[in-house]
């Protein structure tokens, strides 16, 4: 931080908000817990009063009682999917949303369909100071000001954020570098590693796989990249080789985030390596197929209530993603509950005939240090049917093919594995780039 007029002015807006200090004042579980009961008790009563989708759905529950929530029937609140939501979005709006300032969003759309969402003012603040508490409380660096690049491939916020002279005069002085992940040709990963190295920055964030393609490639040319204080990772998965990559890349730690356009931050890694819930933002709940809770170190269905969008409240709303769920305790020492890891999108884990789900961690190992192969991508048609697309620096062995096969048939059983040779593997169209892809169940 350089210390000028403008910093200060917008750290102190941070640090000295209304919303922040009520998040900065909780330091045990039990005020967490007290926090997130009025939270949601306010959110279901404004739901229940003004937003007819859930007039209707906490009557037919018996959710409200003379002005007053059951709590022990919330988990009878059925499951909000992208599919419902769709179906019921006039429903889902409340009908004082004119006296809010409110704007439309979509979700990032990697699973091709995105939803249209409704959120306002309180759910940007409340969004902003959950994030800032993050960087400030986990990573100890004072994001607002610090010096940062930002190799994202989202059109909307690449262009929105960095083209025209307001917007480049705007991070000039806020002292934000843009790189756009949708470029990344060894022209354009050259100049990126020259103008990182030029900016010096404190903090680097960008889509997991864009932050390897482009440490990998400085790795493989040998061009030293300037070592920032941290590298977050965030909007797809993380896997260990990845990390692994960036890690000897930057000469740092690499740092997990796990949000969405729906709900905002839902964790964040700190310096101990534990996923750390939002908790007074976002209330997650880790279910099995059932919609029941599972028990710690187990793996389920992210479902979320966002407590701060009265514009369109998400409660119950299935993310599509997976986890690990944590024990709870840390020893950095922070209230906030943990998630073990993040495992991919329900779409991400390929499904065996049984029913039995092996998640996108596994099949990515498989890949790991083949130098041959510069991108991959693994497409599940059907329960006997993977296609297998591959970008290539040199040709593929046979005893490196063989070895794929034999660990894919392993965990999937019997099945027919498909070669595809190409040129290189698109990103999606939210600029993600999707390794793993599985068509059952679509």
């Amino acid at each position: 931080m350089k210390g000028n007029v403008i910093d200060w002015v917008r750290l102190r807006r941070f640090k000295h908000s209304e919303t922040y200090r009520k998040l900065r004042d909780i330091t045990t579980p039990q005020e967490l817990r007290e926090f997130q009961e009025a939270r949601l008790n306010a959110l279901l009563l404004h739901a229940y009063a003004h937003v007819p989708y859930y007039h209707r759905v906490f009557k037919e529950i018996g959710l409200i009682h003379g002005g007053a929530v059951d709590m022990s029937k919330f988990d009878r609140i059925p499951v909000l999917t992208k599919d419902i939501l769709r179906r019921f979005t006039k429903e889902l709006v409340p009908n004082d949303l004119d006296k809010r300032r409110w704007f439309y969003d979509t979700s990032g759309g990697s699973t091709g369909e995105p939803v249209r969402i409704v959120q306002d003012a309180d759910f940007l603040r409340w969004g902003a100071a959950a994030e800032y508490y993050y960087y400030a409380h986990m990573l100890r660096i004072e994001e607002p000001v610090a010096r940062r690049v930002i190799l994202w491939g989202s059109e909307r916020d690449l262009f929105t954020g960095s083209v025209g002279i307001g917007a480049r005069l705007n991070n000039r002085l806020t002292h934000v570098l843009f790189l756009n992940s949708f470029r990344m040709s060894e022209s354009d990963m050259e100049l990126y590693v020259d103008r990182i190295n030029a900016h010096h920055p404190e903090l680097i964030r960008g889509y997991a796989n864009s932050l390897f393609v482009l440490c990998d490639y400085a790795l493989r040319k040998k061009r030293s990249l300037y070592t920032p204080k941290a590298v977050v990772s965030s909007a797809e998965l993380l896997t260990d080789s990845m990390r692994q990559v960036i890690e000897s890349a930057f000469k740092t730690d690499v740092f997990n985030f796990y949000g969405s356009r729906e709900v905002g931050g839902l964790a964040g890694e700190c310096m101990k390596g534990s996923m750390h819930q939002f908790a007074f933002f976002n209330q997650l709940e880790v279910l099995d197929e059932h919609d029941q809770p599972v028990g710690a170190n187990e793996e389920g269905r992210v479902v979320v209530t966002n407590f701060a969008n009265y514009a369109m409240p998400l409660i119950r709303y299935e993310m599509g993603d997976t986890v690990v769920r944590g024990d709870n305790v840390c020893t950095c020492g922070n209230p906030l509950p943990t998630l073990r890891r993040l495992t991919g999108r329900v779409g991400d884990h390929f499904v065996t005939r049984d029913g039995t789900m092996i998640e996108a961690n596994y099949f990515g190992f498989l890949f790991d240090f083949r130098d041959s192969i510069r991108r991959f991508q693994m497409i599940q048609e059907d329960f006997a049917r993977i296609r297998i697309k591959v970008a290539l620096r040199s040709p593929l062995t046979d005893s490196e093919q063989e070895d794929v096969e034999y660990k894919i048939r392993f965990v999937m059983g019997n099945c027919e594995i498909l070669w595809d040779i190409v040129d290189d593997i698109p990103e999606s169209g939210s600029g993600k780039y999707l390794f793993i892809k599985s068509l059952v169940g679509r």
